[in-house]
């Protein structure tokens, strides 16, 4: 796969996304944000990235040549929708990331998993997110980014089945209002 190929392969998901959010996959997605922030800490650390913040470059991290044509980061910023600022600053990100992995040779730490994974899987389940006072805010969950360094060494996520996600959700769905409803 050439990095315009595997560019284009995330472009076209995350083109797919149906970015109006919503709180019912709020629990899930939140667990995948707890893992992003692990996986992006581990990153910072082999590579040394000097950033306090958990959504960043981690491909001009590891390669600042990568590039992506901006073009495509257009047409996909552009189909983010409205309230989704913090998600269109990270769309480039996602595909520098997708090129950097599609570049023939280079060679990646095999015990590091990719970074981006579970914030394209957030993206599927339900949208977007909005940043705010410190949190990535998930409608009816949030998550402090404070500390989020500090999850490198928290043990993986290990499910991203569709049906064990929506699990999280319903059991989160039920302590949050009492009962379940519809699915």
């Amino acid at each position: 796969m050439t990095p315009e190929d595997a560019v284009q392969e995330m472009a076209d998901r995350l083109a797919a996304v149906d970015w109006r959010r919503g709180g019912d996959k709020a629990w899930s997605r939140a667990a995948l944000v707890k893992e992003y922030f692990r996986r992006a800490a581990r990153w910072a650390a082999v590579y040394g990235c000097d950033t306090a913040v958990p959504f960043y470059d981690i491909a001009a991290c590891v390669d600042p040549g990568v590039d992506v044509d901006q073009e495509v980061v257009g047409a996909v910023v552009a189909k983010v929708g409205p309230g989704n600022r913090s998600v269109r600053r990270l769309v480039p990100f996602i595909l520098r990331w997708a090129a950097l992995r599609g570049t023939p040779g280079v060679a990646l730490p095999g015990d590091l998993e990719d970074p981006f994974e579970p914030l394209v899987r957030l993206f599927e389940r339900g949208g977007g997110f909005h940043t705010e006072n410190g949190e990535v805010n998930l409608e009816w969950v949030s998550v402090r980014m404070a500390g989020w360094r500090e999850r490198a060494g928290d043990p993986p996520m290990n499910v991203f089945d569709v049906r064990a996600l929506d699990e999280m959700d319903r059991v989160g769905l039920r302590a949050y209002v009492g009962h379940t409803t519809g699915n």
